[in-house]
């Protein structure tokens, strides 16, 4: 009786936990429903509106980065130009000064040629007044 018995608790025991598995099925969650307190509500809707304000506030931020960039591309391209310009107006300048220079130095050789020619003029013009002076001397005396 005792084994009768203890086959009776078994098999049932056995049933119930049988039957305890079978209906306890898992129902499926919906995740699109399901419910939060109404501060943590209105946190997520403020940080989701600022998240969308941020949103917009970057697509302007990246807008102006490039047109800034855009700028400095040109900006720079007219600074070489200028440099360029300023390596040319050196380059002129000094061609200008060498070109005095030469001028300068032209000048003082002619100068000098000048100086010698009119020293020379001056002698054979005194050599010359000797010369007839002392045959007009001669001629006369």
């Amino acid at each position: 009786m005792i084994i009768k018995n203890m086959k009776t608790i078994i098999t049932t025991f056995f049933f119930l936990l049988t039957f305890l598995g079978f209906s306890q099925k898992e129902t499926p969650i919906d995740s699109s429903q399901f419910c939060l307190p109404t501060k943590i509500v209105k946190k997520i809707l403020l940080d989701l509106n600022e998240l969308d304000r941020l949103k917009k506030n970057e697509e302007i931020v990246v807008l102006e980065i490039k047109e800034l960039e855009k700028k400095i591309t040109k900006q720079d391209s007219i600074i070489l130009n200028l440099e360029k310009k300023d390596e040319n107006y050196k380059l002129i300048i000094n061609n200008w000064e060498e070109k005095y220079n030469l001028v300068e130095i032209d000048n003082k050789e002619l100068r000098k040629k000048l100086k010698w020619s009119n020293i020379k003029t001056n002698i054979v013009e005194i050599v010359s007044g000797v010369l007839l002076t002392s045959l007009i001397y001669l001629q006369f005396f």
